[in-house]
């Protein structure tokens, strides 16, 4: 059944996803895309809820059962698109380089089948469509709104476009899927004074510059190497004339970590390196560290059974095994520190296509859009698995 009617949605799913992407808008501005959305669950009389731009779509099954929540995310990144596709981006500066496009359609798309076959459902299937996740603060916000209740939400799926994986393939892993992530501000702060006369002041960029050596020790040689984690400083900021010597220098970056042992460590590690390589140079050194989201951990038992399906659904030379997670980060992951889940790649290059190689957030990245029907194939059989408790439903 699931294959036939997602065959018969092709057209129509190609085309909302292009919608989508030509007219990308960014964190909790997703206003023209959640109405777009909310016009096509109209459509289908699929019923919905909004919270901002943010939407939850519901279908209550005909069998009694549980609840499980299906996730897609809404926003843009502020990239101009340097693709040469028909249906290139015609919002400037704005991209879906992330491949939320993707990710709404195949919700939107599974939503549509799962419809059509409610007689067949055990309990209520939500469908979330989440803003701002680029800046990891739309599923905390949509949490906050309570729409893991009424009805209480037993378990949850998140997708995400993978071009490390050709179109057709899904890959995950039990445990670790993506990084934990930590904003950090480092201000040094000296003495301002003349460039010609450095000895009456206390120059912060020179101590930034001994900084940035000295805190990529932290991963090197004071972590284990079995213990994965990155620190970055992407952004300096100090100065304002050649021949001047500033009072600040402020530099920010962030930490990915698999473990709380791991992000406890480099965070203590941070502020004794900063606050004594400033000492050293007569400066001083304050660290702020705001958290970012925590590990998205796929549930053992719920991998295991997404990974049954996917077998049977796809066929087992199309499902991955994944061996190691990403140090990227996802506000997925507040989800499934609330609820068990499965959060699963979706394989998007084409062969020969080198531009479907290329990496999220690119200017250049394109997706295969079979993917969809991956997508919308698994997802839609396992939301029927699941509620059902065993592949004989499929």
């Amino acid at each position: 059944m699931i294959p036939e009617l997602s065959e018969d949605l092709k057209g129509e799913l190609i085309s909302i996803r292009r919608q989508i992407h030509q007219f990308p808008e960014l964190s909790f501005e997703e206003v023209e895309t959640a109405n777009y959305i909310c016009t096509m669950l109209s459509h289908y009389g699929i019923p919905y809820e909004t919270f901002g731009t943010g939407i939850v779509a519901t279908i209550h099954g005909k069998k009694p059962g549980g609840a499980l929540a299906i996730r897609a995310d809404l926003d843009a990144l502020p990239i101009q698109e340097e693709t040469e596709l028909p249906y290139t981006s015609q919002n400037t500066g704005v991209m879906h380089a992330c491949g939320h496009d993707i990710h709404a359609t195949v919700v939107l798309g599974c939503a549509i089948v799962l419809h059509d076959l409610k007689e067949e459902i055990s309990g209520t299937i939500k469908f979330l469509f989440q803003p701002a996740e680029e800046i990891l603060a739309g599923a905390k916000a949509l949490i906050a709104s309570g729409v893991l209740s009424n009805p209480e939400v037993d378990a949850v799926i998140g997708v995400h476009t993978w071009p490390d994986l050709p179109v057709g393939t899904v890959g995950l892993k039990p445990g670790a899927m993506t990084a934990a992530s930590d904003f950090i501000n480092i201000e040094v702060k000296g003495k301002s004074g003349h460039a010609a006369h450095p000895e009456d002041a206390v120059d912060p960029i020179v101590i930034a510059g001994h900084l940035l050596s000295a805190l990529q020790t932290i991963v090197s040689r004071e972590l284990s190497p079995l213990r994965p984690a990155v620190l970055t400083i992407g952004k300096i900021n100090g100065g304002k004339a050649p021949n001047s010597i500033p009072e600040r220098v402020a530099l920010s970056g962030m930490i990915r970590s698999l473990d709380e042992q791991s992000r406890v460590k480099i965070i203590q590690s941070i502020k004794r390196i900063s606050e004594n390589v400033a000492k050293t140079f007569n400066g001083t050194a304050t660290v702020e560290v705001k958290q970012g989201t925590p590990t998205v951990s796929n549930d053992p038992a719920m991998t295991e059974q997404f990974l049954a399906c996917a077998a049977k659904v796809l066929g087992k030379e199309q499902v991955v095994r994944l061996e190691e997670p990403s140090l990227g980060s996802e506000d997925f992951a507040y989800y499934i520190a609330e609820k068990p889940g499965v959060f699963f790649r979706l394989g998007t290059h084409i062969e020969g296509n080198e531009n479907t190689r290329q990496s999220l957030h690119s200017s250049r990245v394109e997706f295969g859009e079979e993917a969809i029907f991956t997508g919308v194939q698994l997802i839609s059989s396992f939301a029927l698995w699941y509620g059902n408790e065993g592949a004989e439903r499929l």
